[in-house]
């Protein structure tokens, strides 16, 4: 009994850090793409505030999204009995973090009450930031909600699919993320050295793409030839962008950043051995 416990509440973590990890990604990508945070972060003032958007340093915002996860994971374990059993705990969640997360939070952060009073930030830029926070964490609550009630409340396998390759998806990024840090470090970039701009991190969006349309293709299954495909046709993906877009193709890097996002899609679609 304890062991099967113990076996919910850490399945129930990992859901929880993925869901954080998909939806800040999803939220972050269309909003800086809509929003133009690569020269909001260059006015006055919020410059001073925040690092350079095409730095180094970000690279490693997906990443720390893992920790996030499993910190959230930890602080809603006591909280999944009172979740399920309502038919509006989303949005009670989704209160929570609005509350207490958000507009409430004891640091003078963006977006915060303390934040409009104590920071030199414009009233503009608390508010542009707002629709992203709120858009993200509403998205989260809804899929840790459906993710307790799914056993009794299961959605339509369309839907289940599409999920699984928009999760699959974004934990890839996390997988060219880590590849590139450590080509970074290797080539003597410091962390301290802004580097990556639009058209370096651009390069990711193909292989994206692809593994997005395989694995809904393949309807989450795990099957060998898609995996291999997904391999291939990243690897190309990556090849053809650097060589027409950003003037020379690195081979090595080519072959080897898209092996990470093909084992994360091994793993997650491996099949569940019946007892």
């Amino acid at each position: 009994m304890e062991r099967e416990k113990t076996k919910t509440a850490l399945l129930f973590i990992l859901s929880v850090t993925i869901y954080q990890v998909v939806t800040y990604f999803a939220a972050g990508f269309v909003a800086s793409s809509l929003l133009d945070y690569q020269n909001i972060f260059l006015l006055p003032v919020i410059k001073d505030y925040y690092r350079p958007f095409g730095s180094v340093e970000i690279y490693i915002g997906p990443l720390l999204q893992l920790v996030r996860g499993m910190l959230f994971g930890l602080v809603l374990l006591p909280l999944r009995g009172f979740l399920k059993a309502q038919a509006l705990g989303w949005l009670w969640l989704w209160l929570l973090f609005i509350g207490i997360g958000i507009l409430g939070t004891p640091a003078a952060a963006p977006a915060s009450m303390e934040g409009v009073i104590y920071s030199k930030l414009p009233l503009w830029f608390h508010l542009i930031g707002l629709p992203e926070i709120g858009l993200q964490t509403l998205v989260f609550s809804f899929l840790v909600h459906r993710n307790l009630r799914s056993k009794d409340h299961p959605l339509p396998k369309v839907i289940q699919t599409m999920l699984q390759a928009l999760v699959l998806t974004c934990m890839s990024f996390i997988g060219y993320t880590v590849i590139s840090l450590i080509f970074a470090f290797a080539a003597g970039i410091g962390i301290q050295q802004g580097g990556a701009d639009m058209k370096l991190i651009g390069q990711f969006i193909g292989p994206l793409v692809i593994t997005f349309a395989i694995i809904l293709v393949s309807g989450g299954r795990w099957w060998l030839p898609k995996n291999a495909a997904m391999y291939v046709l990243s690897a190309c993906s990556l090849g053809l962008y650097q060589a027409f877009i950003l003037g020379s193709a690195n081979l090595l890097y080519v072959m080897i950043a898209p092996i990470i996002p093909v084992l994360i899609s091994i793993v997650m679609t491996v099949p569940k051995v019946k007892k």
